[in-house]
């Protein structure tokens, strides 16, 4: 049995992520969710947008589900939950999954997730601020290796976006990739990112690994995110050497929170890659939602009229229907569940 921390967040971080933990029921009984509690309203009761003792217990958990949670612009020493968890469960590398769904095909977006310009590290006096925008060898290091190893898995190149033609930090992480790919005997294709930005917007499909730093990372898989039609669908994984967190892109929506229409995709994807993560086929998922979206009512985002629920319920009843077909038995293999296993093949 597996252990998932599961924090819902604030607005329609909460609809969703219970919508993907449906989802998942329906796949596999091998997951113990066990919610905790983070956000605005923690930080009002505690101080901080976590309390430490669940921080610590959320350390001890296989991975952790995630919704979206706001934070305020204007509260004196708040600091972003998900910047927290990142820094604190050390997961320094950022995968974005832009889908096409339709036509089954997707765009990559590696992203370092704890240095750069979210480090955290600031200077602030009378006349000016100083945000300190960090590149370590370590961090330009593992997140390269994490977009490499990608791309030799599935077998294509890695486009490394920068800003080394003006960027001292660039430069260095310049040559770490450079050096790195060489050893590896993966290509590496270079794109300067203000050019690249258009590239993106008029020719997405064949970028393969896009590899970048982690504001330009957080900027152009939100701009990528026009070719999955809605950033509602857009799921993301945040991997450490030891957990992993998984959360939609988007944000709390405060305008539609609480009126049942937020669309659920991206939370029920990032849902299949948690799957993926712990080894319990997160494609069925992945298969089941490609195939609701050509056929079912979708949510106002996307031009129908849906509700969370109706989007939960179709795509429920797709993985069913590969899972539990009729005129098949259903039996268990490391308690997933397998099927087209003919009645003639069961003792």
């Amino acid at each position: 049995m597996y252990r998932v921390a599961v924090i819902k967040g604030d607005g329609i971080g909460i609809e969703v992520t219970e919508a993907a933990i449906e989802v998942i029921n329906a796949v596999t009984d091998r997951i113990e969710f066990i919610e905790f509690e983070g956000g605005f309203e923690v930080f009002k009761r505690y101080g901080a947008p976590i309390r430490e003792e669940d921080l610590e217990e959320i350390k001890k958990m296989d991975a952790v589900l995630f919704g979206a949670t706001s934070t305020p612009f204007d509260v004196p020493n708040y600091k972003s939950l998900i910047i927290t968890l990142r820094k604190e469960l050390n997961l320094y590398a950022n995968l974005r999954i832009i889908p096409d769904l339709w036509n089954e095909r997707e765009i990559y977006i590696v992203r370092e997730n704890s240095e750069g310009l979210y480090s955290g590290l600031y200077d602030v006096e009378k006349e000016k601020v100083v945000d300190y925008r960090i590149i370590t060898r370590k961090g330009a290091e593992r997140i390269a290796r994490f977009a490499i190893n990608l791309a030799k898995e599935k077998r294509e190149k890695v486009t490394f976006v920068h800003k080394a033609n003006v960027l001292m930090g660039d430069k260095f992480f310049r040559k770490v990739v450079l050096s790195l790919a060489e050893r590896e005997g993966v290509e590496v294709r270079e794109k300067i990112v203000d050019s690249f930005t258009i590239e993106l917007v008029r020719n997405p499909w064949n970028q393969e690994i896009i590899l970048t730093e982690n504001l330009f990372g957080d900027i152009l898989s939100d701009l990528a995110a026009i070719h999955a039609r809605s950033i509602g669908i857009v799921p993301s994984g945040n991997y450490g050497d030891d957990i992993a967190l998984f959360e939609p892109i988007h944000g709390t929506a405060p305008d539609i929170a609480g009126k049942g229409i937020a669309n659920p995709i991206g939370s029920i994807l990032s849902g299949a890659m948690l799957l993926d993560y712990l080894n319990l086929n997160g494609q069925i998922i992945w298969e089941a939602v490609k195939s609701y979206v050509r056929k079912g009512n979708l949510t106002p985002d996307l031009g129908g009229t849906a509700m969370t629920k109706d989007v939960v319920e179709g795509i429920i009843e797709e993985i069913e229907y590969r899972i539990d077909p009729l005129e098949w038995d259903e039996v268990w293999v490391d308690e997933i569940r397998i099927n087209f296993i003919p009645t003639l093949f069961i003792k």
